[in-house]
Order: C-alpha cells, then structure tokens, then sequence
C-alpha cells in the first residue's frame, strides 16, 4: 500500500475517533443532565425566572421592601429562608400556590411569589423542589459522620464546583466530558473505585490511576477546572468524613417528591 494511501486511512480513522467522541461527549452530558433531578431543576428555576429574585443559583435574594424577616426575597441556603420551610411540603406548597397551607402571603411585601400551578408540569414541580432541596441542604443528616462530611465539604470549598451537596453538573471547558463530575453521577464509580482512590483526588488533585493513564493525563492537563490538591488542609478526619458524606448523597437521593 502506497504511502498516500496510508495517510488517507490514517486520516479516516481519525476523523471517526473524533467524531465517535464527540457524540459519545454529547450523549454522556446530555445523559447526565437527565438523570439528575437536581439538574434538571436548575433548568426549570432558570425557565420559570426564579433567579431573577432569589439570585444567581437562588443563593441571592434581592431586596424586597416591607418583606418580613429582613426586607430581602430569601435566599435558598438558609438565614430567613428556613423561618418559612418547616418541610419539604412547604417548599412545593411555595411553588404550587405562592404560600404553604394556613399561612397568608406577606401582604405587605413589594415583591411576591408567584404561583406555578398552572405553569409548571408535576415533574417540573418535583425537579424544582429537589434543587431549592439541594441548595438549602434541607434535612438533618442522622449519620454523625456523613454530617460531619457536609461541613468538611462547605469549609473546603467543596460544592463550588460539585455543586450544591455534590450534585451539580459544573461546565468544565478542556475536561473529557466537559463538566466537573457530581457525587451522585453514573460517572463517580469509574473516577473512584474505592476507598484509597477517594483519598489521592482529595490529597492529591488526582489518582494515580488516572495520573498514570496517557490519554486521561492529556486531558487532565487541558481542562479548565483542576481538582485541587488539598494536602494537609484535609486532615484524615476530614477525609473519612468526606467519603462518608458522599456515600450519603448516592443513597439519598433529590426527587422533591417526598413532600406531595
């Protein structure tokens, strides 16, 4: 066979590679977006304009004059915003009606909450409720030490690019799926298969595993976020604390539906 020709059959199979990654790359995030109640909620707080009062992620209520509790939209990672949810009923009360049951809408308040009855799909309502859910980190963690883990996660910065509780879907320009991989995802079990490898992404930045691997180092090195290397900063408490946190979010999962 001719040289030209081997360049031209070099050629094919590597446009085939690429374009066999590329729609392995799209069906992986779209397949992770889908399978996430808490993503597929973020979606719905953007289309319903939810962010336009409680802020950017619903973290950021704006000012609302004559408002109780502070003149502000609360936000949904507490402070005055747990003075209105006693349950996760109450969240999806909030969103179906604009008020829990036997509470009357604050009258005085500039701004107020909209109703979505008849806006939003029951599915939309669950998702909605799984992330306002996530955001807060709503409910008590009975596990002492998964408890423990979740305010390891908040001191190290952790749900920045997790996302809230772990389970975001963070955009990750240069990575090898283009997102930052969420606790709760069908992809954790192939990037930690156990305890040990836990450990090095948390000390080290990476696994030794993926740090021996050629074409995982190839995009390790391009991508955008980098997993940083915590070191000494996460002493060992905190890493049993934080692998027994992330073992709690994959059995609990967010479906907002517990509160119908």
């Amino acid at each position: 066979m001719s040289r030209r020709i081997w360049v031209w059959v070099l050629l094919a199979v590597a446009l085939l590679e690429a374009g066999a990654l590329a729609v392995w790359w799209t069906r992986s995030r779209w397949q992770a977006e889908a399978g996430s109640a808490v993503e597929r909620g973020r979606a719905v707080a953007v289309r319903a304009g939810c962010f336009g009062c409680h802020g950017p992620g619903g973290v950021a209520g704006i000012p609302n004059a004559g408002a109780k509790g502070g003149g502000a939209v609360p936000s949904w990672n507490g402070g005055t915003w747990m003075m209105y949810n006693e349950s996760e009923g109450d969240v999806r009360a909030w969103i179906l009606d604009g008020h829990p049951p036997g509470r009357e809408p604050d009258r005085k308040a500039l701004l107020a909450m909209p109703a979505y009855k008849w806006r939003l799909r029951t599915g939309e309502v669950d998702d909605l409720t799984a992330y306002v859910l996530a955001v807060s980190g709503f409910g008590k963690i009975e596990d002492e030490k998964a408890a423990a883990g979740r305010d390891a996660a908040v001191r190290l910065g952790c749900f920045g690019c997790h996302g809230p509780e772990g389970r975001g879907l963070t955009s990750n320009p240069g990575s090898f799926k283009g997102y930052v991989p969420p606790w709760d995802g069908a992809d954790y079990p192939d990037l930690v298969r156990n305890e040990a490898e836990f450990r090095q992404w948390v000390r080290n930045g990476v696994s030794d595993r993926f740090r021996g691997n050629p074409a995982a180092r190839h995009f390790l090195v391009g991508e955008a976020i980098h997993m940083p290397a915590f070191g000494a900063r996460a002493s060992d408490a905190d890493l049993d604390a934080l692998s027994a946190y992330v073992r709690w979010v994959r059995a609990h999962p967010r479906t907002g539906r517990s509160g119908r």
